[in-house]
């Protein structure tokens, strides 16, 4: 059928009138590319290829995200992302070889070799063994001219595989299996063998060490012993090292007392006691062990003692012709936390010590100070004894003077990544901002007090008011010199076009209401500010609370009222901060401690206010969802309890947005009629799916009586995948991935991933407001006292097929709700953000027909089931944004604009106009030129005025 020309014009312009020139992209927009907090084990430097005399800065961060860093300027030169980034501790594992232009990678199954210079993935395999258990670079060649080094892989849980693995091609070259039941732990490489460490249960309780030896050519297992450790070893995390492609590789661990380090050669039966020489005082937390990794380098190591006050270390050797250790020197204890790294420079070996105050270079073979160096840090000496090194890494550098170098990334507590060279902090990567868990907007004190002072004078009478405004208006009068003063240099950069720039000197709101706050709660504990005018400039960044190792800050709300965060954890902690300078005003913690608390149900809230009564929604521990009702007397009733049906249950609870107001209520259609708006403010959205049955139900509840407004159901949905939901107005959306079914009754008929939207009006009739048009009263808590047709507004829905999976929904936000509203969607497949205008999704298309003149003019057009993502839709334009779970929107000054923050791993934030900027003149308008027009209109009236006054003074003489 032929389409109407209307409507096939209006669909072009949708695109053309969302999209950007290439040169007004990135002004508004920031975008901090993170990786997130790098692990100690999987970061390291390396050259990029043999004939590179720089390195790159290595690391498969916590998060799974394997990237290169420059470390001259701290910025990104590639990255991949190697599992979900929906994942919050990625267990995996990074090496390289030496002079190798590869860097391998093993998580879960999977083992990847990727070009050190631009990321691209040389070879890739996955395994169906179990996961990867431990990898290691044999340093060993073939001969062959050019060939990559190989890799030894552990696989399993319970019967463990060592594969030797091809480093150019990712061939398996040999596989040893063992079935006795070990459990598999680590693999070592030395320059003439490989060995397989696993730990052996012993007879009565804790585990035995067993070495297993293998042939680097064949696999095959060439000798075999147990250390006698099971009175000390009871899990795999009391073996504190297993040094691997030394020229001499040990395991070591200790006894339970930690009083005692027990080391053992690989290649030996035997094991040496070494005494704990106690220098500090409380007793002994961590004992970590730091040694070369290259054969060349010679056999010595540290062992780096912590308590919870000071920190030490030894230093050994081992004698490589009798495979026997010795304590070597001492390094001393020094107060608070430290941190030691190991480097090598031909045989040489050097140890890079960090404390909390100083960054100190010393030798494997002498316990004097090679270099000392004052730490500048940003990240120690802004708050000392609060934040200290965790782990580091460090490149030294011999000079010809016999002085030394280093260049020093360390991982701090508080998330920061910061590179310091010969103690001067060259930069710092925010990397804790990867873990962002709750977010809200801050506005800046100058509205929020005017906002206050404008409702003291409404609550005020007439003359009150009047006095108050006189003085408010006096009061402003301190900041009128600087007004003028400031003057000419905006009217210059009006008229040349220039941008306002950020002042960078304290907080000031701008005119437009672009400039407000981020306040994001980290999942390591910290409250961080970023100002979204200035590009997501860090503001302030606090600790909100300690966690303990491995512990997760789980935070169920976060909202700021009169300039004060109000932060609440699932586990009862509650805080409040002050948003502009981040000073803590209280900081409480109920029941159970944040540092050791786990994970608490998903819990949402909402309420529905009617005369004295609240409605508090909230989720029980068996996912049911109840409606308690706050009376002024301070009792609770519960009112409503929806229980989903049998073998269901609740994902998600979603309600209208606090802001969300509403310019008209109704739609005008294109022959002048109106459809009213069924606007509740009080509906709820709960999603409940089915996993034996794979279904999704979508019940609209009104959250007073909790009646069932509206109810649909698909079938065939993939639960495993997003199913996502989003609510403004009178409308609702959602997003799922479908199947096609059998069932005649199925809301699914196509298969793929599904966008459906459904419209909520009071009548299916134009100039009709439905049952309660005439009522004068009515009741929400009994709708049946009335009509129970109220309760079941005239819905209208539609489904499209999008292409790609949907992983969060928000909703654009203006001032008065006058802009049209645009759906912003996550899409983790192309890792970016796309803006759909509500028309293309719009319900009341029409189906099968093209468009009437009268719904063309309401901007409606034909019906087609698949609704493709145009390029110009997406707000993050070309930039890769990983791991965005969440945007939330806040409208600004302008009823234009809305801002829009979106976080995950990235942190991106931007201004979107649905309806275009129709309330400022656009950057490249003219103004010189209308106002230099003007002038000289102006001087040619000037001029002429005189010649047309006497012609026509000459004229009247003549007549």
């Amino acid at each position: 059928m032929r389409v109407n020309a209307a409507a096939v014009l209006l669909v072009s312009l949708i695109p053309c009138t969302l999209a950007v020139f290439a040169d007004e992209a990135y002004h508004t927009d920031y975008h901090h590319a993170l990786l997130g907090i790098p692990h100690e084990q999987r970061t390291f430097f390396h050259r990029p290829s043999s004939s590179s005399k720089a390195s790159l800065l290595y690391t498969l961060s916590e998060k799974g995200i394997l990237g290169a860093v420059n470390p001259k300027d701290g910025t990104i030169v590639w990255r991949q992302a190697l599992t979900p980034t929906s994942s919050s501790s990625v267990a995996g594992h990074l090496r390289a070889g030496e002079a190798e232009n590869s860097v391998i990678s093993a998580v879960g199954g999977e083992v990847r070799a990727w070009d050190a210079l631009d990321g691209k993935l040389v070879w890739g395999d996955e395994f169906a063994d179990g996961p990867i258990k431990d990898l290691e670079v044999l340093e060993l060649v073939d001969g062959t001219e050019g060939s990559a080094k190989d890799a030894i892989v552990l696989f399993g849980e319970g019967m463990a595989v060592v594969r030797r693995i091809k480093g150019g091609t990712g061939a398996v070259v040999w596989e040893y299996r063992d079935d006795s039941g070990d459990v598999p732990f680590q693999v070592s490489t030395s320059a003439s063998s490989i060995y397989y460490i696993s730990l052996h249960s012993g007879l009565r309780s804790g585990n035995k060490i067993k070495i297993t030896s293998l042939d680097p050519i064949t696999g095959r297992q060439t000798s075999q012993y147990t250390l006698n450790s099971d009175s000390d070893v009871s899990s795999p995390s009391s073996v504190l090292f297993v040094g691997a492609n030394s020229a001499s590789p040990i395991v070591v661990w200790s006894d339970k007392a930690l009083k005692t380090l027990k080391v053992n050669v690989l290649g030996s039966r035997n094991i040496k006691d070494l005494d704990i020489a106690h220098q500090g005082s409380g007793e002994i937390e961590k004992i970590t062990i730091h040694a070369p990794h290259l054969t060349k380098a010679r056999s010595h190591f540290l062992a780096h003692y912590q308590t919870s006050t000071s920190n030490w270390a030894d230093v050994f050797h081992i004698d490589l012709s009798s495979s026997t250790v010795g304590k070597e020197h001492s390094l001393p204890n020094v107060a608070g936390k430290g941190a030691f790294s190991t480097s090598t420079e031909d045989a040489n070996v050097f140890f890079t010590r960090i404390t909390e105050t100083e960054l100190i270079i010393v030798s494997s073979v002498s316990h004097g100070i090679l270099g000392r160096w004052s730490l500048e840090s940003y990240s120690l000496s802004s708050a000392p004894g609060k934040e200290s090194p965790l782990h580091a890494i460090s490149e030294v550098v011999s000079k010809p003077d016999s002085t030394y170098a280093v260049r020093c990334a360390m991982t701090i507590s508080s998330g920061n990544w910061e590179l310091v060279r010969n103690g001067e902090s060259i930069w710092t990567r925010t990397e804790a901002l990867a873990g962002v868990v709750a977010a809200t907007w801050a506005e800046l004190n100058e509205r929020e007090d005017l906002a206050q002072q404008l409702a003291a004078e409404v609550h005020a009478n007439i003359l009150g008011a009047y006095v108050h405004r006189v003085k408010r208006h006096v009061k402003d009068l301190e900041y009128f010199p600087a007004w003028l003063q400031a003057l000419p240099r905006r009217f210059m950069g009006s008229f040349l076009g220039e941008m306002a720039k950020v002042p960078e000197d304290g907080l000031h709101r701008d005119n437009f209401g672009f400039r407000k706050l981020a306040i994001v709660a980290t999942e390591n504990g910290h409250l961080t500010a970023l100002d979204v005018a200035a590009h997501g400039r860090l503001i302030w960044n606090i600790r909100a609370v300690r966690l303990a190792e491995g512990g997760k800050w789980n935070v169920s709300s976060i909202s700021v009222t009169d300039g004060q965060i109000a932060v609440k954890a699932h586990d009862g902690h509650t805080m409040a901060v002050e948003a502009l300078t981040g000073k803590v005003v209280t900081n409480r913690t109920l029941g159970q401690s944040a540092a050791t608390a786990g994970e608490a149900p998903k819990a949402e809230a909402t309420q529905g206010i009617l005369d004295d009564r609240v409605t508090t929604i909230s989720r029980e521990k068996n996912g049911d969802i109840i409606g308690v009702r706050h009376r002024q007397s301070d009792k609770t009733v519960t009112g409503w309890h929806f229980k989903p049906s049998a073998g269901e249950r609740v994902v998600d609870v979603l309600t209208r947005p606090s802001h969300d107001p509403v310019a008209s209520i109704g739609k005008v259609l294109g022959d002048r009629s109106v459809m009213y708006k069924y606007l509740n403010p009080n509906i709820v959205l709960i999603t409940t799916v089915s996993d034996a049955a794979k279904t999704a139900t979508f019940s609209l509840l009104n959250s007073v009586s909790g009646a069932v407004l509206h109810s649909t159901t698909h079938t065939g949905v993939d639960i495993t995948r997003p199913i996502v939901s989003a609510m403004s107005e009178n409308w609702f959306v959602y997003s799922l991935w479908c199947d096609v079914t059998n069932s005649p009754t199925t809301v699914s008929a196509a298969k793929g991933y599904q966008l459906g939207v459904t419209e909520l009006y009071e009548s299916d009739m134009p100039n009709d407001r439905g049952p309660l048009g005439s009522a004068t009263n009515y009741s929400s808590i009994d709708p049946s006292s009335i009509t129970s047709a109220y309760a079941n507004p005239h819905v209208i829905s539609q489904a499209f097929l999008v292409p790609e999976e949907i992983s969060h929904m928000a909703v654009t936000q203006t001032g008065q709700g006058i802009t049209s509203r645009q759906l912003l969607c996550t899409l983790p497949s192309s890792n970016s953000i796309i803006g759909i205008p509500y028309s293309v999704f719009d319900a009341r298309r029409p189906i099968g027909r093209d468009a009437t003149a009268a719904e063309a003019e309401e901007g409606l057009f034909r019906y087609t089931p698949n609704i493709e993502f145009d390029p110009k839709w997406m707000i993050t334009h070309q930039l890769e944004v990983l791991g965005v779970n969440k945007i939330i929107t806040s409208p600004a000054l302008l009823e234009s604009t809305s801002l829009v923050f979106a976080y995950g791993i990235d942190i991106f934030g931007t201004r979107v106009a649905p309806s275009m900027a129709f309330d400022i003149l656009n950057k490249g308008f003219g103004k010189l030129s209308l106002v230099g027009t003007v002038v000289a209109l102006g001087v040619g009236v000037a001029l002429l005025a005189p010649m047309v006054r006497r012609k026509q003074i000459n004229g009247i003489w003549q007549a």
